[in-house]
């Protein structure tokens, strides 16, 4: 009997031990990836909704939180300043977008032939001005497009093409067209390099049954090369075009530089979503419940916008 007692206490623990090892099986893999998702909780999915709860109040950031519900964002709807950034951003999108995917697109195509003396190098050059900080950028371009003394007005005076110096920073389509350009100069090496990395996936043996055929260069790049990059086309564009909706640096380091009072520049005219959202919270308002309002208006904006191009680019693929 003591025999049969002892078996069995024997069999349960070992039953029990097993069990013990198969639950720490199971629970080991969570335990190995909590940390990415706590991270990702911690700074992702919290400041998320902390805004979205920010938003539904007025605070300036040191005193209570008034709690205003949807108030704030009645007053986005009806908000000229934020319906302004919004066509500003559009603007700048039409400017910015084909010029940078021309530009990305022929010297990606450039920097893939293989008889390219010092590619290397130039894909260096290329990447470059994508590494430019923001303070360097506004001393930079402020000196080129400054009204009396700027390169820009001089070079354009010596062409012939100006009679007298136009003031970049003074006038709302001068201001554009020179935030346009900036931003231009500072991405279109990043957006090369995912052209780039495209075509390198397309395969060879394309290149050389053109060759075959007879093809020059230009009818294989609008043969083989522009049809094959299409997904890489669709997500430039719509990088890009979220890129668009997120210029900050550019005009606010140009016109903060060269002491302009007005934020926007002249008449609101380079006046973006993002530099609209950071003047109302931590510049000249502190409303931090109506900056997260307007970072969620931009938010919806943007999605619904990119689902709408995404759509039409997509069409007919299948």
């Amino acid at each position: 009997m003591v025999k049969n007692l002892t078996y069995k206490t024997g069999q349960s623990s070992k039953g029990i031990s097993s069990n013990k090892i198969n639950l720490g099986t199971k629970i080991a893999p969570y335990i190995f990836i909590s940390p990415y998702f706590l991270i990702w909780i911690a700074f992702t999915i919290f400041p998320i909704l902390f805004t979205f709860y920010i938003s539904l109040t007025e605070w300036n950031g040191f005193d209570k939180k008034i709690f205003v519900g949807l108030q704030n964002y009645v007053h986005l709807i009806k908000d000229e300043r934020f319906y302004s950034a919004l066509g500003n951003t559009l603007l700048f999108m039409v400017m910015i977008i084909p010029v940078q995917i021309f530009l990305g697109m022929v010297i990606a195509a450039m920097l893939s032939n293989k008889n390219m003396i010092g590619k290397n190098t130039f894909r260096l050059f290329n990447f470059l001005p994508y590494l430019t900080t923001p303070v360097a950028l506004g001393l930079i371009f402020g000196i080129l497009f400054d009204y009396q003394f700027g390169n820009i007005n001089a070079v354009l005076s010596g062409l012939g093409l100006i009679k007298e110096n136009i003031n970049w920073l003074g006038e709302p389509w001068p201001s554009r067209i020179m935030i346009s350009l900036i931003t231009i100069w500072r991405y279109y090496g990043y957006t090369s390099i995912l052209f780039l990395a495209g075509i390198t996936n397309i395969s060879p043996e394309l290149y050389e049954a053109g060759d075959i055929d007879g093809a020059n260069p230009v009818q294989k790049f609008f043969k083989i090369t522009v049809p094959l990059l299409k997904p890489v086309f669709i997500f430039v564009v719509l990088t890009t075009m979220i890129g668009c909706f997120q210029i900050f640096e550019e005009p606010f380091m140009m016109f903060t530089s060269q002491g302009q009072p007005l934020v926007g520049g002249p008449e609101n005219a380079s006046l973006t979503g993002v530099w609209l959202m950071y003047d109302t919270a931590f510049g000249t308002v502190m409303n931090f419940g109506y900056g997260s309002t307007i970072a969620y208006g931009l938010f919806v904006f943007i999605g619904f916008l990119t689902v709408i191009a995404n759509h039409i680019m997509k069409r007919g693929e299948d």
